[in-house]
């Protein structure tokens, strides 16, 4: 998505483009609560590691980083946070965990988990200073966040432990546990739940179909995140599931609340707790 809003500003963008990754029923469901899940589950199939006591670092406070970090909390396992943002930094505070810079615990965390989407987030410096029997591994965007190259050098020897394991030796013996050689663990190593995949096919789905429906002019060639009323649509499709019922609001209530009764029941400033991207325009 980066790249498509890189090519409007330049204006180079050829046609109307739905950012779905930064739609409510994509950023909530499948970063939070997929990977609240995959991540224990890429890293259990991987290593086996008990996390009770373990030191985890969490890059990254967005939507995938908030999911790693309560499933990790919730095993057991002490866990920090790296930010750059002060506003997801604040939260990650007010939920329990200590923010800090990577070099104040590069010695003595057991794993360190990649979650921002940026490139080089961890360096070589950084792994030859990680301890013996370390884990790194990467829940981000893509596969740039690990320095994955420098550690392709000859003083350096890898050794396939198994499928998706590598253990990288330092010449004095120390080993570090790196997983899908930097790529993403929850979609290399491990399965990403069924339920969570219908929401977001579902929400593609639905985009497609307002840029293929829509009135000539509505849309410019510009990018836009989905209407709220289809983010709304796509939850009352799966609360069947649950076996959930919406409470209908009266005319008085819709009346005081400025609201229609069908919805949509949020304004498009509304972010559902965590910050939508702040180049993300509301359609």
């Amino acid at each position: 998505r980066f790249e498509l809003y890189q090519l409007s500003k330049a204006g180079k963008l050829s046609v109307p483009a739905m950012n779905v990754n930064d739609s409510v029923t994509k950023q909530k469901f499948d970063n939070l609560y997929c990977c609240r899940e995959s991540i224990l589950d890429g890293l259990k199939r991987t290593t086996d590691v008990m996390f009770g006591g373990k030191q985890v670092v969490v890059c990254g406070y967005g939507e995938v980083g908030k999911g790693c970090c309560a499933a990790l909390k919730a095993l057991g396992a002490i866990v920090y946070v790296t930010e750059i943002d002060p506003i997801c930094a604040l939260q990650a505070c007010m939920d329990g965990f200590r923010v800090v810079k990577l070099n104040e615990v590069i010695r003595q965390v057991d794993v360190i988990i990649t979650c921002t989407g940026n490139k080089n987030v961890v360096t070589r410096d950084q792994l030859d200073r990680m301890k013996n029997g370390s884990i790194v591994c990467n829940m981000g965007h893509s596969n740039t966040e690990i320095d994955v190259a420098s550690l392709r050098t000859p003083e350096l020897t890898w050794e396939r432990v198994r499928s998706q394991v590598d253990h990288v030796i330092w010449p004095d013996g120390k080993r570090v546990i790196l997983l899908a050689e930097g790529r993403l663990l929850n979609l290399s190593c491990s399965t990403v739940p069924t339920f969570v995949l219908s929401i977001t096919a579902t929400t593609q789905a639905l985009a497609l179909i307002e840029l293929y429906n829509a009135p000539e002019g509505r849309y410019k060639q510009d990018v836009y995140l989905l209407p709220k009323k289809m983010d709304e649509y796509v939850a009352s499709l799966h609360l069947p599931t649950f076996d959930a019922h919406l409470t209908e609001l009266s005319d008085e209530q819709a009346k005081y609340l400025g609201l229609n009764k069908n919805g949509p029941f949020k304004p498009n400033y509304y972010r559902y707790r965590a910050l939508i991207s702040q180049n993300g325009k509301d359609a």
